[in-house]
């Protein structure tokens, strides 16, 4: 049945963003001194991310703020609330989130965060609700909102049809089109580098054509190189995509149902505003066109080939819902962030688990825009505990798994199945019941979830029947049942609900080694206002979105600085001691958020779902259905010089590049800390503390100050970093705050928090802090594993890192490789079932061996030059792969990236040795083609018209396609010298030891470009520059 509000206006029928009814004109008097607290980092954030045009400084900027959010009071106390709140954000005692710092009183309008969508106006497993959801992620993301959905209501995968046999579209552009030569070309921007150089994208299901009277004569050479049709005119019956997002997302719908037809899709882009054009009302600027029909388009038109709705959970989302965000800039400036979410319990869940394998993103498509996280229930946690068999109806997922029915009955061991020789798929144990009823071990699959978590990060655990359980909802039916959350998981929202994210600082409050409660609980209640206001102050765009914010008024108020607090306090981080404290404040944040909540109700009214259900609902009256969360505070904590959220500090100080060099940007409270004691001999300078030395000390030390003799040891026993703690402190710490947040009156949300887990965890690693979650009231929880996302060597101090390989634990279903005579490689099983140690690969020493061919002096080839993306930064780097060859045999190899000395490029001229010395030897072109190709590697791109998922596979497809390219370039003799010249490359230098002063690996910023990003309350920041990124 569809999913409605009670009181549910047409969710389409307005045309411009709506405001809610409270709002009102806001002041502009305001007594504000300059602000002499924030260092200069925080000014560098401000400018870079929040400031807008009238703001001048940060004074300015929360003046703006504070009026604009008191414009919800009544008049004659709008000023007296607007000089509260100012009060607060300018004593570094509350700072909102980054979207109301960013977007209060500007064109922007919505400052709320995220959203979780639904379709509420028809069936949501059916092609009409696909596509209305697709239509509020548009709308939503185009005025800077997240989004969270739940595959749940989609029908399983059924047998799809390939699109090799679909319908093919026709696309029309005129010549006068400011973007034609992008069209002619399929040229687009990366979706992370609005900026960035524009690349190349293949187009699967379109016909591309030019028209006009009078087209210039080199455009017209262009089409034809590129295979573009030119006609003086268009023929009839081709549908005009108008220039507002719904229109584009209705032509892509039209297309789609036009698709399921058999009909031939026609789309004239003619009348979309060009590439880089403003967007009225987001402050940024249109992708173009060309970006929709590559991503929307296109991907829309796949869906319809592959089945539309019949083909499954994972075929919408990656076709339809993670082109949306894509191609739709967050605010105008970014791509958007979405969570999806399936049930443990969903026959497609074992798809659902592969779907962001690098392997599979390259085949079938992008997805990476969307986190993923697996509904965890209670009878499921039950049945693993048992160590019984979960029913689930499971599919099979070509190249990753295929099902492997079980004779008799499960007796609590885990079969050892092959992998399957075609696809090298893993073998599913199915067991089936007389009843014919199907399921698979509870161990095997949740084995499989922490393999993939200890691989990439994902998917993320929800422990699905907790939220619920402690949700004041939890009474009221499947409507207000909660299936998905934001995309960074601390808030699991009903169908259309908003995030209202804002934080109070811990470390604010503690004076003279005591946590000032009386402070704390008055300002909490003016917190607490802030956010209500928020919800009345804020510019929707949707309709069903602004009734569901109006219904329940669902607020997140969370914390940051909690690490500093717990250190100004005197106690660590992963002590009891520490927790009591915490559970102790949390308990008090909690009493007095319920107690304002209940005096706003008084004032203001009653959220309308508790006034048309009160008898169902578990507490006693008041404004808002829940209050409390811990949300990601990456940038908002950096700006107020704190520790993020309830994470540790990560480390003493981090590197950041200002200009050419470097400069050592130390904690705020570091600083503090270690001036009240004097600087030992050997570290003075100028009559106080050596911070160069300081800051190199810590470097060579990873990161930590324990155990270096010259940090007082009182300051060693309480300032512990992320990796001076073990993971199960740091899940036991989510768990303490969870706890008192839930003690009572059912006004929690959740928290965001990352657990990371060092390079060398095991998968039991991770099983273990699956377990500790559960057990200690968690309701979700995301690890991950350092450098599990990319290679990259850990750089600890100035000096060039040395590469140490990990061993990989082998667990009894592991592989391991053994070579044939012809340089091919099989798999061969592991013998030792029992085995818990990881297992050496020995080799038998041979013969020294001759190279078959000796190399001349010169040799002849063909270089190409291939973009590879890393997937979580969108970033591309430009790679040469060069093929010479010497009596029509390849016989060397080589890859070279744009950036000269840096460790990657190490790694490229490394692989391209091992390659040519095989190649030399005598080893078959095709059985080095056979072992590389399809390795995945943390980039992707498409090379020679096949799809490359790493450097390897980038060698795997020039050796295959080799003869092919040589026949084609019918290169003559050799004679004379080389008349090819070398481009030159740019070169950076190493970044210092601060960039990774604990030793844990960086990504790269998409913004600064320094290696400087960590993972963080689930979320993505950059220590930097502060850029920062859901999931």
């Amino acid at each position: 049945m569809p999913l409605r509000h009670q009181r549910h206006a047409r969710l389409f029928a307005v045309s411009c963003p709506i405001p809610s009814p409270a709002r009102r004109p806001t002041v502009t008097t305001l007594s504000a001194q300059p602000l002499t607290n924030f260092d200069e980092n925080a000014h560098h954030i401000a400018g870079r991310q929040y400031l807008q045009g009238t703001d001048g400084d940060l004074s300015g900027m929360f003046r703006r703020i504070a009026t604009w959010v008191a414009g919800a009071e009544e008049a004659g106390a709008r000023e007296h609330w607007a000089q509260a709140y100012y009060d607060l954000m300018a004593e570094k005692k509350f700072c909102p989130g980054g979207r109301v710092l960013a977007g209060a009183g500007t064109q922007h309008g919505n400052v709320l965060n995220c959203f979780v969508q639904g379709a509420t106006e028809h069936a949501p497993h059916t092609f009409e609700g696909v596509m209305e959801v697709a239509k509020k992620l548009a709308l939503v993301t185009k005025v800077g909102g997240g989004n969270g959905v739940n595959l749940d209501v989609y029908t399983p995968r059924a047998e799809s049809s390939r699109p090799d046999t679909g319908v093919r579209g026709w696309v029309y552009m005129s010549a006068a089109h400011a973007d034609v030569q992008d069209f002619i070309e399929g040229l687009m921007r990366p979706p992370t580098q609005p900026d960035g150089e524009k690349q190349p994208i293949a187009v699967r299901n379109w016909t591309r054509v030019v028209y006009g009277q009078v087209i210039k004569p080199e455009l017209v050479a262009l089409a034809r190189a590129n295979g573009v049709s030119v006609v003086k005119a268009m023929p009839e019956g081709v549908q005009a995509v108008p220039d507002d997002m719904g229109g584009i997302i209705d032509a892509a719908r039209k297309i789609a149902e036009d698709a399921k037809t058999g009909l031939e899709p026609r789309l004239d882009l003619s009348s979309m505003r060009p590439e880089g054009a403003p967007i009225k009302g987001s402050g940024g600027t249109s992708s173009g066109p060309v970006s929709f029909l590559l991503e929307i388009f296109d991907n829309f038109l796949e869906w319809a080939n592959r089945g539309a709705e019949a083909s499954g959970p994972i075929n919408t989302l990656r076709f339809v819902y993670a082109p949306v965000l894509r191609v739709v800039r967050q605010g105008g400036t970014r791509r958007g962030a979405g969570m999806a979410t399936i049930s443990i319990e969903h026959p497609d869940v074992l798809d659902f688990l592969t779907a962001k394998d690098l392997d599979r993103e390259a085949a079938e498509g992008d997805i990476s825009t969307f986190n993923i996280s697996i509904l965890v229930s209670s009878a499921f946690w039950d049945t693993l505990q048992a160590g019984g068999l979960w029913h689930v109806n499971a599919q099979d997922v070509p190249g990753k798994y295929y099902l492997a029915p079980q004779k008799g009955t499960f007796k609590g061991t885990l079969p050892s199945l092959p992998t399957r020789a075609e696809d090298d798929a893993q073998g599913v144990p199915v067991y089936t019941d007389k009843s014919g009823k199907t399921s698979i071990p509870a161990q095997w699959l949740w084995d499989q979830i922490a393999q993939h978590a200890w691989s990439t990060g994902e998917p993320g655990l929800i422990f699905v029947d907790r939220i619920n359980e402690y949700s004041a909802l939890k009474n009221l039916g499947e409507r207000y049942q909660i299936r998905s959350t934001n995309p960074c998981g601390e808030i699991p929202l009903t169908v259309g609900e908003p995030c209202d994210l804002g934080a109070i600082n811990l470390a604010a409050y503690v004076q003279n080694s005591s946590f000032d409660y009386d402070t704390f609980r008055a300002d909490v209640r003016t917190c607490v206002r802030f956010l209500d206001d928020v919800l009345d102050v804020n510019v929707f765009a949707l309709e069903d979105n602004r009734v569901a914010s109006q219904d329940l008024r669902r607020l997140g108020l969370g914390v940051m600085g909690l690490a500093d607090a717990l250190i100004k306090l005197g106690l660590r981080y992963d002590s009891e001691a520490g927790r009591d404290t915490i559970y102790d404040i949390m308990s008090a944040l909690r009493e007095e958020a319920i107690a304002e909540s209940e005096r706003l109700g008084e004032e203001r009214g009653i959220y309308p779902v508790y006034t048309r259900n009160a008898e169902q609902i578990p507490h006693a009256p008041r404004r808002n259905v829940a209050v409390l969360t811990v949300a990601p505070t990456g940038t908002t904590s950096m700006l107020m010089g704190v520790s993020s959220g309830i994470e540790p500090i990560f480390s003493p100080f981090i590197w950041r590049k200002i200009g050419s060099e470097y400069r050592a940007l130390l904690a705020p409270l570091f600083v503090e800390l270690l001036e009240t004691y004097p600087a030992p001999q050997g570290m003075t300078k100028d009559g106080g503390w050596d911070w160069d030395k300081v800051t190199e000390a810590v470097s060579e030390n990873h990161g930590s100050v324990v155990g270096l003799p010259f940090i007082p040891d009182a300051l060693q026993q309480v300032f512990v970093c992320a990796h001076d703690i073990k993971p199960v402190d740091h899940v036991r710490m989510q768990g303490t705050v969870q706890r008192a947040f839930d003690a009572e009156g059912h006004a929690a949300n959740s928290l965001s928090k990352t657990i990371n887990l060092p390079n060398d965890a095991t998968v039991q690693d991770v099983q273990d802090a699956y377990s500790e979650a559960y057990k200690t009231g968690c309701k979700g929880i995301t690890v991950y594993r350092d450098g599990s996302r990319q290679f990259q060597v850990l750089s600890t101090s100035k000096k060039k890192a040395k590469t140490e390989e990990p061993t990989p634990e082998v667990s009894a279903s592991a592989d391991v490789m053994g070579e044939q005579a012809e340089g091919e490689q099989q798999m061969a099983k592991a013998q030792d079932a029992t085995t818990t140690q990881p297992t050496a690969i020995r080799h038998q020493p041979s013969a020294p061996a001759k190279p078959h061919y000796e190399r001349p002096t010169r040799l002849r080839g063909i270089t190409d030059m291939v973009k590879l993306t890393d997937p979580t930064s969108g970033h591309r780097r430009s790679f040469l792969v060069t093929v010479n060859e010497l009596g029509g045999k390849p016989v060397e190899v080589m890859v070279i990236s744009g950036r000269a000395g840096d460790e990657a490029n190490a790694d490229s001229e490394a692989l391209g040795r091992v390659v040519s010395i095989a190649l030399q030897h005598g080893v078959p072109a095709q059985a080095i083609v056979k072992t590389l190709r399809g390795i995945n590697g943390g980039l992707y791109g498409s090379y020679n018209g096949r799809l490359v998922g790493s450097k390897a596979d980038l060698i795997a497809v020039a050796l295959e396609t080799f003869q092919k390219d040589l026949d084609a370039a019918k290169l003559p003799p050799l004679a004379g010298g080389s008349t090819d010249t070398a481009q030159p490359v740019t070169t950076v230098s190493a970044a210092p030891s601060g960039v990774s002063v604990d030793g844990m690996a960086r990504e790269r910023c998409p913004v600064c470009e320094e290696k400087a990003v960590i993972r963080e309350e689930g979320c993505l920041k950059c220590q930097a520059c502060g850029y920062s990124k859901c999931g």
